[in-house]
Order: structure tokens, then sequence, then C-alpha cells
């Protein structure tokens, strides 16, 4: 036998002898450790692990025909969160058409790195943000996250009707930076559920602004000191820097906008994509919004963000004195 015949042959001995058998056991009786669903925050809060119910199915190709781990998928993974599916993907068809093009997959990151994914501990990483957030503020995140193995079409986000979701076939496995995103997250939710939707300027560009400028800096006072005020907002340094010497050329640009609700004006202010001035760094709803909370907390306390979710966003602004 010819030594590249021989290295194949004991690639192979490794793929189908004890050790990988006992990684491959090791996984599912991880996988079976995860609960498919997850009450937090007084029950205000539910995590469905559907990525669970998805992986479990896939590893059973060994063992079962693409068509019975289909049938699988669809009534573990789909029917009973068939409403989530509707609003991301489509119909039961949809879904199957989906899967079997993409999670049957050999590098699809349901067979890559699922490993990776659970080493995340994403159960533990809610529960702590969660409660963090709740001592912090006496409020409490109310909603549904959905976290899935999905067609990779965002990495973590939410629906108009405030359903949140990650997408483990999009997201980086990074438990630090899902740390961040999900006291982020978390925050926007117990914002959103504190105004009720009672706010004048709900859905306006100042309340775009205040809304990521506050949950920006939720973030950062979760990180405790491991986050500085740039990587709070997703700037680099230079960004930041240059967002600080340019700061009144910023306000000024952004005082016409702040009443509308135009989808092309939030996306100007909010989007990783545009810019406001275009020598300026993207997305500069962040970088205001948190200096207006960075100016109520000197005026007001440390403490004093909290009030902030709750609060109409002009009393959040005339309370700052900010000059926007």
């Amino acid at each position: 036998m010819s030594r590249p015949n021989l290295v194949l042959a004991s690639l192979l001995v490794c793929l189908s002898g004890p050790a990988f058998a006992q990684t491959t056991d090791s996984l599912s009786r991880r996988l079976a450790m995860i609960p498919a669903e997850l009450y937090l925050a007084d029950s205000s809060l539910r995590i469905v692990n559907v990525y669970k119910l998805e992986a479990l199915a896939v590893r059973e190709l060994s063992h079962q025909s693409r068509s019975a781990v289909l049938d699988q998928l669809a009534r573990d993974a789909y029917r009973p969160y068939a409403p989530f599916w509707k609003g991301y993907m489509g119909d039961e068809a949809r879904f199957r058409e989906w899967a079997e093009a993409s999670l049957f997959a050999g590098d699809h990151p349901v067979n890559t790195n699922l490993a990776g994914i659970l080493n995340l501990r994403l159960d533990s990483l809610f529960t702590a943000s969660a409660n963090w957030l709740v001592k912090a503020s006496g409020r409490r995140p109310r909603g549904v996250w959905y976290i899935v193995f999905g067609p990779g079409w965002t990495d973590m986000g939410g629906f108009t009707d405030g359903t949140m979701l990650i997408d483990l076939s999009k997201v980086e496995p990074d438990r630090e930076a899902i740390e961040w995103k999900l006291a982020h997250e978390l925050t926007h939710m117990v914002h959103g559920a504190s105004t009720g939707g009672t706010d004048p300027d709900g859905g306006t560009v100042l309340q775009r602004t205040i809304s990521e400028g506050l949950a920006s800096y939720a973030a950062y006072v979760y990180a405790a000191g491991r986050r500085t005020p740039a990587q709070s907002v997703g700037y680099t340094d230079a960004e930041w820097s240059w967002a600080l010497a340019h700061e009144r050329e910023l306000t000024t640009a952004a005082q016409p906008y702040l009443a509308s609700k135009t989808r092309a004006d939030l996306n100007r202010f909010a989007s990783r994509s545009e810019r406001l001035v275009d020598a300026g760094p993207p997305a500069v709803a962040y970088f205001l919004g948190f200096r207006i909370v960075q100016a109520y907390v000197a005026k007001h306390g440390a403490a004093s963000w909290t009030d902030l979710l709750a609060l109409p966003v002009r009393q959040v602004l005339s309370g700052s004195g900010y000059a926007l």
C-alpha cells in the first residue's frame, strides 16, 4: 500500500474508531442535557433552544434515512414553532427544502461547529445577563428568544413583534462577544416593555438614537471595565476618536432628522453600512445615544441610567442637557 493510502486508511480508522465514537456520544449527551425551553426573570423571558432539536435530528442521519430525519425535523423543530419559522423563513415545505440542502451538508455548522457552540453555554449567558439586568434596574426583560440553526440571514436580531433570534448558522461562537450583545438586546426588551409604546416620539430617529445609546451603555456598565465606550457602541478607537473630535458636526447634521420616522432616515442613523457625515463613522445613532446617556449619568449619578428605561425620550434628552 502506498504512503498516501496508508494515511487515508489511518484517517478512516480514526473517524470510525472508539475515540470518534466517544466524541460523538459526548456531544449527544451534552445536547440531551440542554432544555428545549428555559424561563428566566420570573418567567417573563422565554428561551427556546430549537437548535438542540435540529442537531439531535441531524445526528440521526447515521441511523435513519434522509426522509425520516426530515420528518423528525418537521415534527420536533418546525411545527411546534411554526409562527416563528414562517416569519423567518417560510412554510414547512420551504423549511424541508432548506434543511435537506443546508442542514444535511457536511460543512454546515451543525456538523462542523457543534462542540464550539455547546461550549458557549448559551443558557448560562442568558441567565447571567437577565439576572444582572433585573438586579440593576428592578425591571424584567419580557419576550421570547429563538436560538436556531437557520438560513443565516442574520446573526442576532429581532422581529417587529419583539420576538428575538440567534441564528447559529451565522453567529460567530465567541462567548464574550455574545455576552455583550445579550446585555444590549435584553436592555432593548426592558426598554420596549417599560415604555409600552406610549412615547409620542416612538418610531422616530430620536427614539432609535436613545434606545441604541441606552442599550450600548447598559452593555458598557455590564462589562464593568472590560469594554471601552468605543467597543460598547461597536466602533474602532479611530472611529470613536473621530466622532468625539467632530461631535458638534454630528449633532448639527442630526437635528433635521430627529422627528423622522422614515425607513431611509432610520437606516441613515442605525445601519452599519450608512454614514450621516461622509467622513464620519457609520451607525451614528449608537454614538450620539451613548453620549446622551453619558451626559444624563454625569448629571444624575452612576445608577441613573436605569431611570431612562421608562422615561420618554424627549425627557431623557432634556434631562441630559446634551446639545442635540
